[in-house]
């Protein structure tokens, strides 16, 4: 599982990077702590419309899991952060699959924002 979240954490990394972002790794473990969150949220809301438990109503007792998440990917790609270990994994991957992954990266990211949008919306 961890070799998923390296990979999606070294494209981040890659795209902000190629645009000139001045920390491109903060933005790649934020991020990458977001889609965590996301996914962990888009289970809890497709669990919910299988079977109905209390969901909290309150939007600040999702804060803590979030903060967490950021906690343990800042200590796992920040703390000492060393690009060169990706590099080794992915630096030569070729372009066409490069570009499919990124975009189902991006497609991910996008649907994981939605299945919580519309539940709220539609509820």
């Amino acid at each position: 599982m961890f070799s998923l979240f390296d990979y999606i954490f070294y494209r981040i990394y890659k795209f902000f990077r190629v645009r000139g972002d001045g920390i491109p790794e903060t933005a790649g473990t934020l991020l990458l702590s977001l889609i965590q969150f996301l996914t962990v949220l888009d289970i809890m809301v497709i669990v919910k419309m299988v079977y109905d438990y209390p969901f909290p109503e309150n939007k600040y007792y999702f804060l803590p899991p979030l903060i967490l998440l950021g906690v343990i990917n800042w200590f796992r790609y920040e703390r000492n952060f060393d690009i060169s270990q990706f590099d080794g994994k992915w630096k030569d991957e070729e372009e066409k699959r490069k570009i499919k992954n990124g975009w189902l990266i991006g497609l991910y990211l996008l649907i994981s924002f939605l299945i919580p949008a519309m539940y709220g919306y539609l509820k």
